[in-house]
């Protein structure tokens, strides 16, 4: 796919305090690796023209981790993930496509990523989606669908109401967006004032001013729920680790 003038954009600078470590949460170890190590090779497998890591917490470790073979970000300040991926403008060098994705998804496979660009691609909209269906949140926020089944907003799982938590389709946060757009819209995003807090940019919200537009937000479905697993605790690492074990047990049987 080289020569479309992508750009991924992984989004690496969260702090991870439910893993309980000094580590930064997407060098936690799996199978012997970084977990981010696996987003990067589904990531590399479209052949972008520009990889980009957006770092923070620990950024330093982070950067010595990975070396040379991406280009960087920095979010100096934790005001969310519609503000962390603004701070890749620049590195994406003016890149027609971006596509974003989260650093501690490591069972995210290159082909479902591949699935999701090409769906960008075939229709005339500024962004395209995954989604995933099952009985666990996983903290995600819930899609909201018009009358003709068309995605029309995500609602943040905190923002949530009663009958909108139990909504069964979830935003894992992975997007292909139209980079002319995209940059336009994200300086316009508003802030949602959380507790004591100064406030996040929400990444999702764009979805809703999209469809605001007249524009139709297409979804793809991701067909094996593990896939959308982000590592937030020991546990899910464990979890995750069991399920790259038997990936890697089927290939070779």
């Amino acid at each position: 796919m080289s020569g479309e003038a992508l750009a991924v954009v992984i989004l690496a600078a969260g702090e991870g305090k439910r893993m309980r470590s000094d580590l930064p949460k997407v060098l936690h170890p799996l199978c012997g690796r970084p977990m981010i190590a696996y987003v990067l090779d589904a990531a590399r497998a479209l052949e972008p023209e520009r990889l980009v890591v957006v770092v923070g917490h620990k950024g330093d470790q982070v950067r010595a981790a990975l070396g040379d073979g991406v280009l960087y970000a920095e979010q100096r300040e934790r005001l969310g993930t519609g503000h962390a991926v603004l701070q890749a403008r620049e590195a994406t060098n003016n890149c027609k496509t971006v596509l974003v994705l989260y650093g501690d998804m490591p069972l995210l496979r290159a082909e479902t990523l591949s699935t999701l660009y090409q769906s960008y691609r075939s229709g005339k909209g500024p962004l395209a989606m995954l989604v995933v269906r099952g009985n666990v949140s996983r903290g995600f926020g819930r899609i909201v669908r018009d009358g003709m089944g068309r995605v029309s907003a995500i609602i943040e799982e905190a923002e949530c109401t009663p009958d909108q938590l139990t909504i069964q389709e979830f935003n894992p946060g992975v997007y292909c967006f139209d980079a002319d757009w995209l940059w336009s819209h994200l300086p316009q995003l508003p802030l949602h004032r959380g507790k004591g807090d100064d406030g996040e940019y929400f990444l999702t919200d764009l979805v809703s001013t999209a469809v605001a537009e007249g524009h139709i937000v297409r979804d793809t479905l991701i067909l094996d729920p593990s896939e959308a697993i982000g590592i937030n605790t020991p546990e899910h690492l464990v979890e995750a680790e069991a399920i790259l074990v038997r990936r890697l047990k089927e290939r070779e049987a």
